[in-house]
């Protein structure tokens, strides 16, 4: 009890880097008793504090810190944003999908990223169309595998023909993540062209991943 009053404490310490520590210790620490006092952290001057806030808040896992992690996805530094969104997955609420999927929209590519991989965590079906999207439309490639990798776990046979498509994607990762999506969902329409991956990908980490999906379509 004393050890965690002395972090909650510190979170309104003069310097920036005690009140950083401070945080960071809390999530380690993973006491509900932190939530509070670390949501107040999300509005603090330091984006660093913010930051590790954010994290803390993911590492402890209570829902009762979405509202504030979901404002945090509005923060005017990228960073903050960036391991909000992650904290959201973590709890893996369905109340932050809409938060989340608003965030695939965010001018930071690594935001996107991470906002699509906790989709992934969150697993609901509705988040499907935003995340084919991503998938088949994000300039970075980052965020296209993420998007597929999400789709994946997510398991909605109707992203599959989005995927099918994903498997032309001119990067190998996404072509890899799409094939691994495919295998996952068992739709028995990516048999061809998984065979044809897997036959003629220039990439050997690719054709190994479509013969892997094959094997679970059981067409190897």
């Amino acid at each position: 009890m004393p050890i965690i009053n002395d972090h909650i404490r510190a979170l309104k310490d003069e310097s920036p880097r005690v009140r950083q520590v401070a945080a960071s210790a809390l999530g380690n620490m993973g006491d509900p008793r932190a939530i509070d006092p670390l949501i107040e952290a999300l509005k603090d001057e330091d984006v660093m504090v913010r930051q590790a806030a954010a994290s803390a808040l993911g590492n402890i896992g209570d829902s009762r810190a979405i509202e504030a992690l979901a404002e945090a996805l509005k923060d005017k530094d990228w960073s903050v944003r960036w391991q909000a969104a992650p904290a959201l997955g973590s709890i893996g609420d369905s109340r932050a999908i809409e938060a989340l999927t608003e965030a695939l929209k965010d001018e930071d590519h690594m935001v996107r990223r991470q906002a699509a991989l906790a989709l992934g965590r969150i697993s609901d079906t509705k988040t499907t169309e935003p995340l084919t999207d991503l998938a088949s439309k994000d300039e970075d490639r980052w965020v296209r595998e993420a998007a597929a990798e999400s789709l994946g776990r997510i398991g909605d046979p109707k992203a599959v023909d989005h995927l099918i498509e994903a498997l032309k994607d001119g990067h190998y990762g996404v072509r890899w993540r799409a094939s691994q999506a495919l295998g996952k969902i068992g739709d028995p329409k990516a048999i061809e062209p998984l065979t044809h991956l897997a036959a003629q990908d220039e990439s050997e980490a690719v054709r190994k991943m479509a013969a892997e999906a094959l094997e679970k379509l059981g067409a190897s």
